[in-house]
């Protein structure tokens, strides 16, 4: 039962130890959120959308595996950035495309990614017109179509949009802080505050306590036992 009461009186006292200095846990709170807020404006990611054009390749699953490879050869991406005037090499426009096919379907889908969507757009239609027409010219192969051109959503979101991860991760770390820093103070302080801080410090039970006193109420106690004593005289005197 003793062990029980004291793990009761050990919450109690760190509850009221929290409550009393929930300000400081606030104030952390505060100070890293804010700087969590900072952080992410200046790191934010530059937005990057994401269009497709739609290809019908009407031929085996083996033909349409090797033309698909033939996309993102150097001899389409210089086409499309010679038509696009695009400031890029043919290596970095290869990696802003990426090309799948429908599963179980003769369906080849050409992604653009570009920090402007109507510039992604641009790409993923270029590339898919320019590999139709090469692809004609060069291997005499004419059994494709363009099904769906790349269009822009209206009010078309990007692909990595920004997270709060960053803030909430500050506000949570704000809080374990300032409670760790309150644990801190209060482990450091010395002061003896009640019965059980002074059995603890000196290992003996406390026998009594003696009520604090001042000079305000000791002045105030010592009028209160003087009219007291007059009063009884004055009664004695009466009924003498």
């Amino acid at each position: 039962m003793d062990s029980h009461g004291n793990k009761e009186i050990e919450i109690g006292k760190i509850i009221k130890l929290l409550i009393k200095k929930s300000w400081i846990i606030v104030l952390f709170v505060i100070v890293t959120t804010g700087a969590s807020v900072i952080y992410s404006n200046f790191t934010k990611p530059t937005p990057l959308y994401q269009t497709s054009a739609s290809l019908l390749i009407q031929d085996s699953a083996s033909i349409i595996n090797t033309l698909q490879v033939f996309i993102k050869e150097p001899p389409v991406m210089e086409a499309v950035i010679e038509e696009l005037e695009l400031e890029r090499s043919m290596e970095g426009l290869a990696n802003q495309i990426n090309v799948q096919t429908v599963q179980d379907s003769q369906i080849v889908k050409i992604y653009a990614i570009d920090s402007d969507p109507y510039r992604s757009a641009e790409i993923a239609n270029t590339t898919a017109k320019i590999f139709k027409e090469q692809v004609a010219s060069t291997l005499n192969f004419n059994s494709i179509e363009i099904l769906y051109p790349a269009v822009v959503k209206e009010n078309q979101p990007p692909i990595n949009p920004e997270s709060n991860r960053l803030i909430m991760f500050g506000m949570v770390l704000g809080g374990i802080i300032g409670i760790g820093f309150v644990f801190l103070m209060d482990s450091l302080d010395n002061k003896i505050r009640s019965e059980r801080d002074i059995e603890n410090l000196l290992e003996i039970p406390v026998l009594g306590t003696v009520s604090k006193y001042n000079k305000k109420t000791l002045t105030a106690n010592k009028e209160k036992k003087v009219e007291a004593y007059v009063r009884g005289d004055v009664s004695e005197s009466k009924t003498g």
